[in-house]
This record gives C-alpha cells, sequence and structure tokens, in this order.
C-alpha cells in the first residue's frame, strides 16, 4: 500500500504572515483609538495657551537725538555777529546843497570800511558788560527788552557812541570811531551821489515810514531788526542808511556861514543822519540829516554805526604780504 503524502504549508491550515494580517490590523486600530481619545482628553480638559504670534517688523525711524544744551556750539561774540566791515574806496562826496539849507560843497575821503549794519543791542550789551558802561535808556536791569537784540541799539548818546567805537578799537586792534559826515554820506550815497542808498527813486520796499493824511498820521513805522530791508542796500552793501533810526556821524553842527552851532547852554551840536520810520518819507533819504541835537542827547529813534580804519602802521606789520 503506498503511503499517502503529507500536506505541504501551502496546501493546509494558517501560515505565520497569515496569522500576522489581523494582528497588525487590530493593533492600528487601538493605535487610532488611543490618540483619538488621548486628543479628546486633552481638548477638553487640558490648557489652551496659543503661542504668542509674532509681531510684524516695522521699519524703525532713526532721529538722530539732539545735542544737550551744554554741548551747544557758543555764540560767536556779539560784535562779530551780525555787523560786518564792507569796504569804501577813496572818492569825492558831494555835501550840502538846497535839501540840507548848508552850502554845497565837495570833499575827499580816503579809504575806510563801514560797518554793515547800525550797531545792535546784542553788540552795545557786550559793551557794557566788558567796560561797565551805563546801560541805554529803554533797557531794564541791564539788558535790552525780549527779542530785540538784532534790532539796533538806541537811547544812546553821540559820547556814548565814541565810547564804543574806544572799547571796540582795542578789542579789534585797530582804529573804530564814528564815521564823519562825508564818510558816512559816500558810504551810503555811493560814487554816484544818489539820493537814496538804492537809487533816485522811492522804493517802499527799501525802507520804512510813516505816514499823514489831512494832518493825522495814518501809519507809523517801527524800528526793525538789522537786515530786514535788504533791497535798500547801498551801493557797498550797506543797510539801512535811510531809515530805521537815525545815525550819530562824528562832524559838530555848522550853520551857513560855517560857524559852529550851539545849544543855549554853550554847547556844540551833533549832527544825525539818514531819518528814521518815524519820519514822513520826505526825510528819509540818504542825505536826510538834523543837527539840533548835543552830544549828551539821547533817544529811541538815534542809533549809530561805526567805521574802521586800518592804517599803514598795522599793515606793515603783516610783513611783505601785507604791503
Amino acid at each position: 500500500m503506498s503511503e499517502r503524502p503529507r500536506p505541504t504549508p501551502a496546501q493546509h491550515g494558517p501560515t505565520a504572515e497569515s496569522r500576522l494580517l489581523p494582528l497588525s490590523v487590530a493593533g492600528l486600530v487601538c493605535f487610532t483609538l488611543a490618540t483619538l481619545l488621548g486628543y479628546g482628553l486633552w481638548y477638553f480638559f487640558g490648557t489652551h495657551e496659543r503661542a504668542p504670534r509674532a509681531a510684524t517688523a516695522e521699519p524703525v525711524r532713526q532721529t538722530a537725538p539732539e545735542p544737550p544744551a551744554s554741548a551747544a556750539t557758543p555764540a560767536a561774540p556779539a560784535r562779530l555777529a551780525p555787523a560786518g566791515e564792507l569796504p569804501v574806496p577813496a572818492g569825492e562826496v558831494s555835501l550840502g546843497g538846497e535839501e540840507t539849507g548848508l552850502p554845497l560843497r565837495r570833499e575827499f575821503v580816503e579809504a575806510f570800511h563801514v560797518a554793515e549794519t547800525e550797531v545792535t543791542n546784542e553788540q552795545y550789551r557786550e559793551f557794557v558788560r566788558a567796560a561797565g558802561h551805563r546801560a541805554p535808556e529803554g533797557w531794564e536791569g541791564g539788558d535790552f527788552p525780549a527779542g530785540a537784540a538784532l534790532e539796533p541799539v538806541t537811547g544812546v548818546s553821540r559820547e556814548d557812541a565814541a565810547q564804543y567805537c574806544e572799547w571796540l578799537s582795542k578789542e579789534l586792534g585797530a582804529e573804530v570811531r564814528l564815521p564823519t559826515e562825508a564818510e558816512w554820506e559816500l558810504a551810503a550815497r555811493g560814487r554816484d551821489g544818489r539820493k537814496y542808498p538804492w537809487g533816485d527813486e522811492w522804493d517802499a520796499r527799501a525802507a520804512d515810514v510813516s505816514e499823514k493824511r489831512d494832518g493825522a498820521w495814518v501809519k507809523r513805522g517801527r524800528v526793525r531788526a538789522v537786515r530786514s530791508f535788504p533791497a535798500g542796500r547801498s551801493p557797498f552793501g550797506a543797510y539801512d542808511m535811510a531809515g530805521n533810526v537815525w545815525e550819530w556821524v562824528s562832524d559838530e553842527a555848522r550853520d551857513e556861514e560855517g560857524r559852529p552851532k550851539r545849544s543855549e547852554e554853550g554847547a556844540a551840536l551833533g549832527v544825525i543822519k539818514g531819518g528814521s520810520v518815524q519820519e514822513e518819507r520826505a526825510f528819509v533819504s540818504a542825505t536826510s540829516r538834523f543837527d539840533e541835537f548835543p552830544p549828551t542827547h539821547r533817544s529811541q529813534l538815534i542809533g549809530f554805526r561805526y567805521v574802521v580804519v586800518r592804517g599803514r602802521a598795522s599793515n606793515q606789520q603783516d610783513g611783505p604780504a601785507g604791503r
């Protein structure tokens, strides 16, 4: 009798691979259920702090820090701001004539430098403090009113102005003084002898004046800071030589016969030039003058400017290059 062959694994019963498949499926199902259960427990009972959202970056504008007050650049000495020296070449000038009531005469003037502006309150304050000089009329506590630093100093006599020039001479190491009337007119009118510093016709942009109508004032001009009227500059660049405030010159007044004019007390009278904002237009020009005040007179409408004369001796000190 022949032996019956044994069945091979492929023919009979489950194999190892067939048993692993249901186990894998069961494990996957259990893992999924566990994951879902865990997430559910966390969702309902756990804390839910969201991570902070990243802020959108915005450009930062860099602003340079302002320097502290102590680090600010120190201001230049008052006498150097704002006035400058303007060269006026030698020339001949006509003085007097019908407008002044004095005989017409011609005078030759040597070269000099004229201050670009009238002496200002801040310039004069330096002199008051350094020299211990009396403050001008209208100042309080030895200082000018607020906001008036660049306005021309007023309330000073011709003697005050001369003493300022003496002090400034030592500071600059050069001759500083009040201009003569001839120097003043040459600086104001130029070599062509114009009526106004800016020309022969009135220009409302060049100076402020007062106006009358039917004998009553309808407009009163006011004193301005120097350099307020660039249209009114003279041929050499000087400001306000017609208007703003009257200006002292060094001359003593003389009558038609050339004799010195004196006050009732016997004091010599001085000369002021150019007119002021409180005058009508007819009294504001490069030839306007008034000669009824003694050298001690002070007014809120009278100031001054100076001239600088650098002599041959001071030039020689600079050596060959200065000759």
